[in-house]
């Protein structure tokens, strides 16, 4: 026989139900930490793009398995029953979670940006060389030289291309190529150099310097030394340097001049026959030469006697020292051209008869 059953007080009952809604009210037992799991998830996420496994490994296994652990944390507790379920744990571990996805994301984002300051760095780097090449470049016309720095150019291009598309490290190695290609470059300019100032012309080269100093302390007047190699026009008087310009050659480039339309600046000690100014000349203004001199005529004889010019070429003239040139290349028919600034500048130091000296390149040594 079953013992009649014993009523509840209603205190009991109440007690109940205050400690049903007291579990429930909880901090953190109520609901899962679903905002900082998703919080953490995004630096996740964020890190991933940045390449976060590879650019901090440590630190983002770390990052993932809190976050695993909170995502198991709630699991857990998901499948017990609704009144049952605590998630102080799965608040903590979620913290930490999200604590460890930030500092993921902000060490793969600086491992990132040190990769791209090193790559535009580097493309910098090879912007300058391949600038500082070009301008020796003039100084050395050989194709291979020209064909190296323009596959340097197009890989500066292409380094810049992949940089701005975020491809850190292709950016580097086209940063590279270039560099290579451009220390080629430099060391055959450096070879050619070497070579041409020991020219069999530097004995004349020597020569004319001597006589024109010279000619310019014992006459205390000014004249205009031409140097190829260095593409320098120096206004001297004495021992004094008054002024220097940049100058563009003939399309013959370091070829001393043999006959007409050979398109080679020549070499030799002349003078100024005429100044013709603006809408006188095509050139904006000119300084005519007296080339051929006596000097030019008996090579030009030589050469031709031993077959080395056309048969019925001549001489050539009308050498000039003329404007519209700043072009950095050469492109005359044998001229020597200056900016047209450059040229106003120039006027004013010559006249009719001023000396005019012409060298591949002043001898070491000759002029300070």
């Amino acid at each position: 026989m079953r013992p009649p059953s014993v009523p509840r007080s209603r205190d009991a009952i109440l007690r109940s139900a205050l400690a049903a809604a007291l579990a429930l009210s909880l901090p953190g037992c109520g609901q899962p930490p679903l905002r900082t799991l998703d919080a953490a998830r995004r630096a996740m996420e964020r890190a991933a793009s940045s390449g976060g496994v590879l650019r901090a490994p440590q630190i983002c296994s770390e990052a993932q398995a809190a976050l695993a652990r909170a995502e198991a944390e709630i699991r857990v507790q998901r499948r017990r029953a609704s009144w049952s379920r605590r998630y102080h744990a799965a608040a903590r571990l979620a913290d930490a979670a999200l604590e460890a996805g930030e500092s993921c994301a902000a060490h793969a984002a600086a491992v990132e940006e040190g990769r791209r300051r090193r790559a535009a760095a580097a493309l910098d780097d090879l912007a300058s060389a391949l600038e500082h090449a070009e301008a020796l470049a003039r100084h050395a016309p050989d194709e291979g030289i020209q064909s190296g720095l323009l596959r340097a150019t197009m890989s500066l291009k292409e380094g810049r291309a992949s940089l701005a598309q975020g491809e850190y490290e292709r950016a580097g190695e086209a940063a590279g190529r270039g560099r290579g290609l451009v220390g080629e470059a430099v060391r055959d300019i450096d070879a050619f150099i070497d070579a041409y100032r020991g020219s069999p012309r530097l004995a004349a080269w020597r020569r004319w310097m001597r006589a024109t100093l010279a000619q310019s302390r014992a006459e205390k007047r000014t004249v205009l030394v031409v140097d190829k190699l260095r593409r320098q026009l120096l206004v001297l008087r004495g021992d004094d340097e008054l002024a220097s310009f940049r100058v563009d050659l003939g399309l013959g480039g370091m070829e001393h001049k043999s006959y007409a339309g050979d398109a080679s600046t020549p070499e030799g000690r002349y003078k100024i026959t005429e100044v013709r100014a603006p809408g006188q000349t095509r050139y904006y203004r000119a300084l005519m030469l007296d080339y051929p001199n006596d000097e030019d005529q008996r090579r030009f004889r030589v050469l031709k006697k031993a077959g080395l010019v056309p048969l019925r070429g001549g001489i050539g003239g009308n050498i000039e020292i003329h404007g519209e040139g700043g072009r950095e290349q050469d492109w005359t028919q044998g001229c020597v051209a200056l900016r047209n600034d450059d040229m106003d500048d120039l006027v004013g130091y010559v006249q009719v008869g001023t000396p005019v000296t012409i060298l591949g390149t002043i001898p070491e040594g000759e002029y300070e």
